[in-house]
């Protein structure tokens, strides 16, 4: 997802992601659609995800990709 919005952000277009994921809690089925504008909708009626982005300190950010340093 980051990726998609940076991308997007850098070429100037409009790009769209859809994920494909299971609730943590009841594990029925979700899809989400992000934009370049981190504006996000989800398919399916009545789920109310939460969505976040990490707050990164990138100026001393020195991982190779945030997953294990986040």
């Amino acid at each position: 997802m980051a990726t998609s919005f940076v991308e997007g952000r850098l070429r100037n277009q409009r790009l769209e992601v859809e994920i494909t994921t299971v609730c943590a809690h009841c594990a029925r089925p979700m899809h989400l659609v992000v934009d370049e504008r981190l504006r996000w909708r989800v398919h399916e009626r009545h789920a109310d995800p939460r969505l976040f982005l990490p707050q990164i300190d990138w100026h001393n950010f020195r991982g190779r990709n945030i997953i294990g340093d986040y």
